[in-house]
């Protein structure tokens, strides 16, 4: 079994983990790194396209993708993705239908309550922060079908590299955001009818990841409903994590997927910029949740 990189006190195996996660960055850097790795157009991925997003995951959490051709049904090629990402349990959150795959899109007025149904922007967070723990969203498909006619653009950040921003300017800052009920989630209420209780949670947390833990993140910058510890080093650490998120690291990736183009991740940190859209051809993506990581055999 290998050292555990996220104990505090056992600083040579972190060091060794996170200098191992800069190098993967030197290669992303390079002129023939792979930024889109091409599958089938009904989500099949052969056995090279596998190597190279198992890879893409193993370094950075995430993997982009573009498919060569146009799926007859964009729902069973997500879910055939999902499979061959090892991925099993979906996440059944309050707008899915009974498949449990999202469709996203501009919804009327009325059915707009939340954000990812509206052309907003949606600052950083990771999916289903407000999931109770037994139900955490640990790894997402995010699939475009069709991209707005302006904007959208999806900003991405390896939830490991912010933990190595934090642990390297202040350990304390990683132990105060590990704490079991640092950030909670007021409980969801529409007409009087409790859809959602309070839910409390750390905001870092480790799983189980193969011979050595791995790094899990529930977060989410939204300045409203979100109640954290009001103690000094939590405060200190959000401030800390805040300036690291809105940065130009070169952690920072950013992408407008276009149609037929999607991103696999363990649930990494990611925004969506404002967007217009073509009222003939709106913005259409489908996003699935899984309640495991991705773990491609």
């Amino acid at each position: 079994m290998a050292e555990n990189p996220f104990d505090l006190s056992n600083d040579r195996a972190y060091r060794r983990w996170a200098d191992a996660k800069r190098r993967g960055y030197d290669l992303r850097a390079r002129d023939d790194f792979p930024l889109l790795v091409e599958i089938g157009g009904d989500g099949s991925i052969d056995d090279a396209s596998l190597a190279i997003i198992r890879d893409h995951i193993d370094r950075y959490n995430f993997a982009l993708y573009r498919m060569n051709g146009v799926p007859d049904d964009p729902l069973s090629a997500l879910k055939r993705i999902g499979r061959r990402m090892g991925l099993k349990e979906l996440d059944r959150n309050l707008c899915a239908p009974e498949d449990r795959v999202t469709r996203l899109t501009v919804k009327p007025v009325e059915g707009a309550r939340y954000i990812p149904y509206t052309n907003k922007p949606i600052g950083w967070h990771t999916d289903g922060y407000y999931n109770p723990m037994r139900q955490r969203v640990l790894a997402m498909v995010l699939h475009c079908q069709q991209p707005a006619a302006e904007g959208g653009a999806n900003r991405l950040l390896d939830h490991d590299m912010a933990y190595i921003h934090l642990r390297d300017t202040d350990p304390a800052f990683v132990e105060a955001l590990s704490q079991p009920s640092v950030m909670c989630i007021p409980p969801n209420v529409v007409d009087g009818e409790q859809l959602r209780p309070q839910t409390c949670s750390p905001v870092f947390l480790t799983e189980p990841g193969g011979d050595a833990p791995a790094l899990a993140m529930r977060f989410s910058k939204r300045k409203h409903n979100i109640i954290w510890s009001d103690d000094g080093r939590t405060q200190e650490a959000l401030q800390c994590l805040f300036e690291f998120l809105e940065s130009d690291s070169p952690w920072h990736v950013e992408y407008r997927l276009n149609a037929g183009e999607g991103v696999i991740n363990n649930n990494v940190l990611h925004t969506r910029s404002g967007f217009s859209d073509d009222a003939r051809r709106p913005r259409i993506y489908y996003r699935a949740r899984y309640y495991n990581r991705i773990n491609i055999h």
